[in-house]
């Protein structure tokens, strides 16, 4: 970048930002959408700086382009609305058959939502969305082997939670058992009935 360029720049930064911040926040839906358009539209100038006339004619091509950014802008959001809605109707149509979790799927769920959020997307891949190693890889960003290793490790850590919760759950459930049977012993035999 030459510093004449970034001097030029700066100076119709300075001078054109709050023009434009104002143009923006008049005409976008929300704050965060008018700072997006701020952000590009400066972005444009920058690129296309030879382009941007001097003085009084280079604020109103950052008009020009604001305009511009900000039709753009509101299509995308109109476009992403009207896919919402549709995918609204879609899942409306659909129905889940989900079941109350009996006491193993509890134990999983337990088991599940202890692992990291990563463990779990790479079980999820592998599991629910069938996915091989060459295809978590892809997902994930990273070399089929890493998402072999990564998977395996993933299951190696589920398994060690399966096995701590049923430990923990047994120590509750004998713990519990110990103090109910402690409860009929303690005091004497007429109070334990009419408790």
């Amino acid at each position: 970048m030459s510093e004449v360029k970034g001097d030029r720049f700066l100076t119709l930064y300075e001078s054109a930002r709050p023009l434009i911040i104002a143009y923006a926040l008049r005409r976008a839906a929300s704050r965060e959408d008018a700072a997006d358009a701020v952000a590009e539209i400066f972005e444009i100038a920058w690129r296309r700086l030879d382009d941007v006339p001097a003085g009084h004619d280079g604020i109103l091509w950052l008009y020009v382009t604001a305009r511009y950014v900000l039709a753009n802008q509101g299509r995308r959001l109109r476009r992403r609305q009207e896919i919402t809605t549709r995918l609204g109707e879609e899942l409306r149509g659909i129905e889940l058959h989900e079941e109350s979790p009996d006491e193993e799927g509890v134990f999983m769920q337990r088991s599940f939502r202890a692992l990291s959020p990563d463990e779990r997307e790479l079980l999820m891949l592998a599991g629910w969305e069938g996915l091989n190693a060459a295809d978590m890889g892809r997902v994930l960003g990273c070399s089929p082997t890493a998402a072999r290793i990564r998977l395996h490790r993933a299951r190696t850590r589920l398994k060690a939670e399966m096995v701590g919760t049923t430990t923990r759950e047994k120590r509750s459930v004998a713990a519990r058992h110990e103090q109910d049977s402690g409860d009929l012993t303690s005091g004497n035999p007429e109070e334990v009935l009419e408790q």
